[in-house]
């Protein structure tokens, strides 16, 4: 059935298209397990679910690595779901451009090594790609990441879309990939621990789970009121999606540094590849005479905005009191919110946090006077609506289908929003423990692979957290057992009675990288955009250790959990 309706009654079911992609997947996992001597059937057949957590690039290729060796180890097809957060995402929606990915893994590991070392797409194009998104109303500063760094980071500006991989997903031949976000509003408010903090979306439905409210992907982003679809729009590419789902600065304000210092970066290249094809030919979608900050500026050239800004910029350099500018460019960005439908996704509600405001302005006017240097002040729509999602920090801004609803999410307030900010998940839990234990998946052994930076066992420790106050079963997580994060070793695992079993990866520990866990940690940061075909490979060497060096452990979890169900019987 499709979804372009808010589903209601049934929101405790799983949609259509995932239903029969995973009966369709049992026959795969079944020969499978037969294949590695555990015999079982249908009624006790062991549903697992791998995991890859959050962590930019590093995850992206570990997570690569992590799937070539569970099927070189015989594994992967006994895999019923692949759930990702931020950098793992981005690994799954490359590998689900092919149909039958988990067949030709080995060779998609290849394709990405040559993918990632080869030269980005280029300023000119993610410049391109940026200011045709600046023509949605719904721009947000989400559409300058997957611009420029997604698209700079990943070497490809996918255009597909995520309902497109229905194919890979329903016919049974790869596990069903569910990937993850979280709503701003929904985190600030009530924090991880809130199921309605959490967003999914697979090739078939996206939505709050914890709310049991979902839509047809091919429908998030359109227009609803009152549970009907009032507006069709075009739904989101993968490269958007990407951007969205690995948004690790879109409510880090302790970041934003490194997002101003990015977009400076951003700009040096566009005046680098002004000057290098000629003054004349200037970019694409610049105007060829760009007037220059001080001038007499019309609304359609940035009116207010980077003037108030640069007047800013001078009076906090010279440590003058800025609070009436302050009050100026407030009451400008708020007429102009009335004024101009881009603008509508600034209607910001009070719960959003703008105790950074002012910080920002003023660091934002450093930005247009860095603007104003290196491209003598381009006045283009790109960076008009740049400006005010940086004052006011907007990121995944996406229309709201519950709006006017008379779903169970009025609690929430949810209801009363036209619009939602979907970020980056690892933002709340760097690892997507509250999807796949949604109880209709009925997952019983977790594989999941730690990626992230600093404390390898903070998933597993703010996932028990979640499921304590969610009376969600999982297993008793002894703090003995992970009481030394700076020396992990490479598998825990964690049981209980009643509850899904989890094996717990970290990715750099003391068997695949003795003595050396803090100089890998170091050299593989989140947020480097490119490693060397070397460091590829390296990081990928250290992430199929992890698998190999522990495939008896993982079938004995795998023959634990069929025997035990064959008693239930």
């Amino acid at each position: 059935m499709e979804r372009s309706q808010l589903r209601k009654g049934d929101g405790q079911e799983l949609s259509d298209g995932e239903k029969e992609a995973t009966s369709n997947r049992k026959a795969k996992v079944l020969k499978c397990l037969e294949s590695l001597c555990i015999a079982c059937d249908e009624d006790n057949m062991p549903n697992i679910a791998v995991l890859g957590s959050g962590g930019g690039l590093r995850a992206m290729i570990a997570l690569e690595g992590t799937l070539v060796e569970l099927k070189k180890q015989g594994l992967l097809d006994a895999v019923m779901y692949l759930c990702g957060v931020s950098g793992s995402t981005w690994c799954m929606s490359f590998l689900y451009q092919k149909k039958d990915w988990t067949e030709k893994v080995q060779d998609l590991e290849k394709c990405l090594c040559d993918i990632l070392s080869k030269p980005s797409a280029g300023i000119q194009e993610e410049f391109t790609i940026a200011t045709h998104a600046a023509e949605d109303e719904l721009f947000s500063l989400t559409d300058v990441w997957a611009s420029f760094f997604v698209c700079e980071t990943l070497k490809q500006y996918d255009k597909t879309k995520l309902s497109e991989h229905d194919d890979a997903s329903r016919n049974g031949k790869n596990p069903y990939p569910i990937y993850a976000a979280i709503e701003a509003n929904q985190f600030h408010k009530a924090r991880e621990n809130s199921p309605g903090t959490w967003f999914e979306f697979t090739p078939h439905e996206a939505g709050f789970p914890g709310l049991e409210a979902f839509v047809d992907t091919k429908y998030l982003g359109s227009k609803f009121e009152g549970g009907k679809l009032t507006e069709k729009r075009e739904e989101k590419n993968i490269c958007y999606l990407q951007g969205l789902w690995g948004s690790a600065l879109g409510s880090m304000d302790a970041n934003k540094e490194y997002l101003i210092d990015f977009l400076k970066e951003i700009f040096r290249k566009l005046r680098e590849h002004c000057c290098a094809v000629g003054e004349a030919g200037g970019l694409q979608g610049l105007p060829v005479s760009m007037p220059v900050i001080g001038t007499d500026y019309t609304s359609e050239h940035c009116q207010g905005v980077p003037l108030l800004l640069q007047e800013l910029h001078v009076y906090a350099s010279a440590g003058e009191d800025c609070e009436g500018i302050f009050r100026h460019l407030k009451e400008f960005l708020k007429e102009e919110n009335c004024n101009n439908s881009y603008l509508k996704c600034c209607e910001v509600s009070e719960t959003r946090d703008l105790k950074s405001c002012e910080e920002r302005m003023v660091v934002f006017a450093e930005l247009i006077w860095i603007f104003e240097k290196e491209l003598g002040g381009c006045s283009c729509q790109l960076l008009r609506k740049t400006i005010t999602c940086l004052l006011y920090w907007i990121w995944g801004c996406t229309n709201n289908f519950l709006y006017k609803s008379s779903h169970d999410a009025q609690s929430t307030g949810l209801t009363e929003d036209k619009l939602i900010y979907l970020i980056d998940a690892g933002i709340a839990i760097n690892s997507a423990y509250p999807l796949i234990l949604r109880p209709q998946r009925k997952v019983q052994l977790i594989l999941s692979f730690d990626f992230s930076a600093g404390d390898p066992f903070e998933t597993i420790k703010k996932t028990a957290i979640y499921c304590k106050t969610n009376h969600i079963p999982f297993p008793k997580i002894d703090p003995e057992e992970i009481k030394d994060p700076d020396h992990p070793s490479d598998c825990y695992i964690f049981r209980g009675k009643d509850v899904p079993t989890v094996m717990h990866f970290p990715l750099f520990n003391t068997i695949n990288c003795p003595g050396k866990i803090k100089d890998f940690r170091d050299e593989f940061t989140t947020f480097t955009r490119h490693y060397s075909e070397d460091d590829v490979k390296e990081l990928l060497k250290r992430a199929k250790m992890n698998v190999s060096n522990n495939k008896e452990k993982i079938l004995n979890e795998i023959q634990q959990i069929v025997s035990s169900s064959t008693k239930e019987f």
